[in-house]
């Protein structure tokens, strides 16, 4: 309710008018208030000012921005109320006091400065995005500065333990592993099949390596941000370990966790029992699927660090960013330039980049050389406006080894990072792939059209789901998982047409019809779940799968079941699990850290009310690269094409904090 406000009609109609047309909400408003009551020595229309702008950067963080570009605010809320330019803004901001302005080199606010709104390097933060991003930068700036005295000799000799010789071009995969153990801070980043975790099974098996020859054994954790990432890292890293020389396998980790885990979750606390004054107990730590961390989270994650620990970040740059503030891995890999130089054809004198290092400094081209064992390798020197200063703690791998030029979802994928609309379209219609399809409807309303594309749906699921239900009926639990795997319906939005409450519904009343299924109790047998909330005294966390089977051992007790990170099968009764949801269908941004054999990505009809609101093209890439074997698109060529032109673009200051 607002309490201060509403002694100004004019403002406080303007900022429920903003919340009716949903361009803020409640908490927004709130805030407002509280600012609009702070700055009562302010004139009236400078303090109206600061209000609307306090409640558009509070709206702004519920959109999953860290921050908003006040040189570039423009005209948010047109028609209600109209912002002046920036220098006007900038006056406003200096005479303000709830807003602190602050300059580029600070990096901590003391009690002068320690306001509720930031504006640093012309963009405004709520406080805590401030800090979060500040500190995180700090970080990430002190660790890629130490580079590590490595034995070049004793290294050499597991490299070529490691990796086979190439001949014809570098091995980007070794070359990661070589730049990754130099140094207490890398990125690895790549696209599925890209050979992320192979390539940091190697690292991990040369670093061990490497201490032995000291008498020592590092103490090395993995770690990811959800329970089925963790577990699919899990499964990977141990098929990697197995087909490593025996003599490197030792004292290599295979169970990963959750970074909650790690940092020891506190039950009803944003905080954690590991932090800055009580560091983690460990010499390398590896982090899985880094584009799922959000801001806060992985700022928490690196201030727990041991001082002289290395930590490696695996991730697809290129995926959805986090379901919460921030865009993290997509901002560091943009300040390190690599893709841009990467990417490029041919340098100034024509030879392939296959050739050349020439994304890195000259310091790291002529290590690598040493490590890699090519005296003769160029040096290329490159100038960039901007000096990173993570320009060499970033190694993008870009050799699909899942996905070959037969490959109509390699294909595709490569189409739809570069927002090729045609040429995806063209992809689609075209018979040339057979691990591609594309369901158009040929209805109109969105009644009928969800009618015809559940009936196409139902006939591809119907094969995998009777193998899923023999197995419940047969009392095969791990069967049961692994049919379950094998195939996945996603969405793009969780309401609505085609979204996952309506098509949850609509594939169980259909399994119901064919016999498969008796949904006439909440709980029925078979039917597949998955948690939408933490409960960390349970060790279940949001994304774990379950399935609800009677217990072997009391039949007449019904129990919703799960595969423990040790892969163990541990029920549950329902009545002791948090919120949790039918898993028939999934939402695209709950999809990520998980593969599937087969994948059905179902867009949602655009009308006049959507518009495609949250449909980007970094959306339909990370559903599309679920996919293993077989993908299947349901949509209007409409929906897809407005997907493929949006991106998902974040305010966020942290690349600029990486720069010299």
């Amino acid at each position: 309710m607002l309490m201060q406000v509403q002694n100004n009609p004019a403002l406080k109609d303007a900022l429920e008018q903003l919340l009716k047309m949903s361009k803020i909400r409640a908490i927004d408003m709130a805030f407002a208030d509280f600012v609009y009551s702070e700055e009562s020595a302010l004139d009236n229309s400078d303090r109206e000012c600061l209000t609307m702008l306090a409640a558009y950067v509070s709206a702004q963080t519920g959109e999953q921005h860290s921050c908003i570009n006040v040189e570039s605010l423009g005209q948010p809320f047109s028609g209600v109320y109209h912002f002046p330019e920036a220098k006007i803004l900038q006056s406003y901001i200096e005479k303000a006091l709830t807003f602190a302005n602050v300059a580029a080199t600070v990096s901590n606010l003391d009690e002068n400065t320690a306001k509720p709104l930031v504006l640093q390097n012309g963009k405004l933060y709520l406080q805590r995005y401030w800090q979060y991003e500040s500190q995180l930068a700090a970080i990430i700036r002190e660790k890629a500065a130490k580079i590590l005295d490595l034995d070049l000799a004793s290294a050499q000799i597991l490299l070529s333990d490691l990796f086979e010789e190439q001949q014809s071009s570098l091995d980007w995969q070794k070359i990661a592993v070589c730049i990754a153990a130099s140094q207490t801070l890398s990125f690895i980043t790549g696209g599925p099949g890209t050979g992320k975790t192979t390539t940091v099974t190697k690292l991990l098996a040369l670093l061990q390596g490497l201490a032995a020859k000291k008498g020592k054994v590092l103490n090395i954790q993995l770690v990811a941000p959800t329970g089925k990432a963790a577990a699919r890292l899990t499964e990977s890293i141990s098929a990697a370990k197995q087909k490593l020389p025996t003599d490197l396998q030792t004292n290599l980790p295979e169970q990963c966790q959750t970074i909650h885990r790690l940092l020891g979750a506190k039950p009803q606390s944003p905080y954690f029992k590991a932090n800055a004054s009580h560091p983690l107990h460990l010499d390398v730590l590896v982090l899985d699927e880094a584009s799922m961390v959000d801001l806060p989270l992985m700022a928490k994650l690196f201030a727990a660090l041991p001082k002289d620990a290395q930590i490696i970040l695996l991730g697809d740059q290129d995926q959805l960013a986090s379901v919460e503030t921030g865009s993290v891995l997509s901002d560091i890999c943009a300040a390190s330039h690599f893709q841009d130089k990467h990417l490029q054809n041919e340098h100034s004198n024509g030879e392939s980049l296959d050739s050349t290092l020439m994304a890195y400094s000259e310091t790291m081209q002529q290590h690598l050389a040493k490590l890699l064992c090519v005296p003769n390798l160029e040096v290329v020197t490159t100038a960039t406006t901007d000096q990173s200063v993570i320009q060499d703690n970033v190694v993008r791998l870009i050799k699909s080894h899942r996905f070959g030029e037969n490959s109509g979802i390699g294909q595709l994928a490569k189409q739809v990072k570069a927002g090729q609309v045609a040429r995806c379209l063209s992809l689609l219609n075209n018979d040339q792939f057979s691990d591609i399809n594309w369901y158009q409807p040929t209805q109109t309303s969105p009644q009928t059209v969800a009618s015809e594309i559940l009936k196409t749906l139902i006939t591809q699921l119907l094969p995998i789901y009777k193998q899923y239900t023999q197995a419940i009926q047969q009392g095969d639990l791990r069967q049961a998982f692994q049919y379950l795997h094998q195939q996945q319906v996603l969405c793009a939005q969780k309401s609505g047409y085609w979204g996952v409450t309506q098509l949850n519904v609509l594939i169980e009343s259909e399994l119901h019809k064919q016999g498969l299924i008796d949904n006439s109790k909440d709980f029925y047998v078979g039917r597949p779940v998955m948690l939408s909330k933490n409960d960390h005294q349970l060790k279940l966390f949001n994304g774990d799968v379950g399935i609800v089977m009677p217990d072997p051992n009391n039949v007449a007790l019904t129990k919703v079941w799960f595969v423990t990170p040790e892969g163990e099968l541990r029920g549950l009764l329902p009545s002791r699990l948090p919120s949790l949801e039918t898993l028939y269908a999934m939402t695209i941004h709950k999809s990520q850290g998980s593969e599937f054999e087969s994948v059905y990505l179902c867009l949602p009809p655009i009308t006049a009310n959507n518009q495609g609101r949250g449909l980007n093209r970094e959306l339909i890439y990370t559903g599309l690269t679920r996919a293993k074997k077989k993908f299947g698109l349901f949509g209007e060529s409409k929906a897809l094409s407005l997907s493929l032109g949006q991106q998902c673009v974040r305010g966020s200051g942290l690349s600029e904090r990486l720069l010299r």
